[in-house]
């Protein structure tokens, strides 16, 4: 890997001797002769399409493009803790774990500055349906994912590799590390007020509005998750990161890793993913099937009433994130959408009662 090293602060810096290096992390004997960039998508993390020929062995594991994704925008220097939390996902954690997510031919860090980049297979292919935040799923659609999500969180549960000088035994909670220091700074009063101003604050009632009770309701959920058991979950799993691929096998991108209680992740789910006039009618039923996956995966039997409880306090997580999202990250009509669904949910389940 030395050899990639510094990784590119540039997209003009992704060249064909560089992505040799690269690539020969995972495919020793693999040489590229040539790269042309085709499409640069911006966004939290930059997404590069490179078309590339490639020769020697295992260069037909490439196909005809890659993504590399990392840092390559202005905002990039303040993100360097989630890319590196990204690549540490495809490096250390993916090869060990059943979550379906794209194949990886490069992934690390680099020390002498902000950028981490993680070199992908490149799903646009037919077949492959990446969700799309905008298109609410089925009960069907949801219920495959909870299913392979109950799979990786039952093949991590308490897993030995947290312990003290275990593999993972770094990996934070959402409420500890850069996680903590990410949510904070939009806890500030002006910054607060500013997303309530927005068409998402709008789409939310005022009851939720009151950023003292939020900050309040997120040290508390975050005290709770604490002291529970820990699996690591993918960590933002909403539309946006999803696919389906051409099998029908739920796919996951993007992963923000976090060692933490199972709830977080599958209340952040299952109401995002839901429309406003179904998930109330299908979020038990699919809790119970999430209970029994993770069981038969071999994972603990959980009680299906603290079960419940820990499911609908955790709707706080997706509030407070669709309430402050950046637009850089996800445009205004997504954050509305999803912030119009964790707010319903919130109401639904009287989470000011349940978080007081």
């Amino acid at each position: 890997m030395s050899e990639a090293l510094p990784l590119p602060l540039t997209p003009e810096e992704i060249t064909a001797p560089w992505l040799t290096h690269a690539l020969q992390q995972t495919l020793p004997g693999v040489s590229v002769t040539r790269a042309e960039i085709t499409d640069v998508m911006l966004g939290t993390s930059t997404k590069i399409r490179v078309r590339l020929s490639a020769e020697g062995p295992g260069a037909e594991r490439l196909g005809g493009t890659v993504i590399v994704k990392g840092g390559f925008e202005e905002h990039s220097p303040s993100m360097a803790a989630m890319y590196a939390n990204e690549a540490r996902f495809y490096a250390d954690i993916q090869p060990l774990i059943p979550m379906p997510s794209p194949r990886c031919h490069f992934a690390a860090a680099d020390p002498s500055s902000h950028q981490a980049i993680v070199i992908m297979e490149d799903l646009r292919r037919p077949g492959v349906i990446f969700c799309d935040a905008l298109k609410p799923q089925s009960y069907a659609q949801i219920a495959r994912r909870v299913e392979v999500m109950a799979a990786y969180h039952a093949a991590t549960w308490e897993s030995p590799h947290f312990a003290p000088g275990g593999r993972w035994a770094d990996i934070a909670s959402r409420f500890d590390g850069w996680g903590l220091d990410y949510m904070r700074r939009y806890l500030v009063a002006d910054v607060w007020d500013h997303y309530m101003a927005q068409p998402r604050g709008a789409a939310v009632s005022v009851r939720l509005h009151d950023r003292e009770w939020m900050e309040r309701a997120l040290m508390r959920i975050g005290d709770i998750q604490s002291r529970q058991p820990k699996c690591l979950i993918h960590g933002d799993t909403h539309l946006g990161n999803l696919y389906i691929a051409e099998d029908g096998t739920p796919g996951f991108f993007d992963a923000q890793v976090a060692r933490t209680a199972w709830h977080h992740e599958l209340s952040y789910h299952i109401v995002g993913a839901a429309d406003l006039a179904d998930r109330a009618g299908w979020e038990r039923d699919l809790l119970a099937l999430y209970l029994k996956a993770l069981e038969r995966e071999g994972g603990p039997r959980l009680d299906p009433e603290a079960a419940w409880l820990d499911y609908r306090r955790s709707i706080l997580w997706g509030l407070f994130i669709f309430l402050t999202n950046e637009v850089r990250f996800q445009t205004e009509a997504v954050n509305t959408a999803y912030a119009a669904r964790f707010s319903q949910a919130a109401l639904d389940h009287d989470l000011r009662g349940l978080l007081p």
